[in-house]
């Protein structure tokens, strides 16, 4: 009976491992560009991820677009990829309801 007992309450947790995941779909920018390039251009994407963070002028701070706090820019090793899925949830997120 104990064994039973501890099959169903090992079958009742959820373990969460790589497998259970599907993998980020990440891309450098002119891979981003190229593979979207009736939506986005790389002079485009280039020009939204310097823009991604808070920054300085005359006028004061000007704040970033949220790419960085929604995870879309991923820094590895140098390189600057973009989680696509995560790219596509902030464009959604910009959008106005009216």
């Amino acid at each position: 009976m104990q064994t039973t007992t501890a099959q169903q309450t090992e079958a009742g947790r959820h373990s969460t491992t790589a497998a259970d995941h599907p993998p980020r779909r990440l891309f450098t920018l002119p891979n981003f560009a190229e593979r979207h390039s009736g939506f986005i251009t790389l002079a485009a994407v280039t020009n939204q991820v310097f823009k991604a963070k808070a920054r300085q002028s005359t006028k004061g701070e000007i704040p970033g677009n949220g790419m960085e706090e929604a995870g879309v820019i991923v820094r590895l090793n140098g390189r600057v990829l973009i989680d696509e899925d995560r790219y596509f949830a902030w464009v959604d997120a910009q959008q106005v309801s009216k």
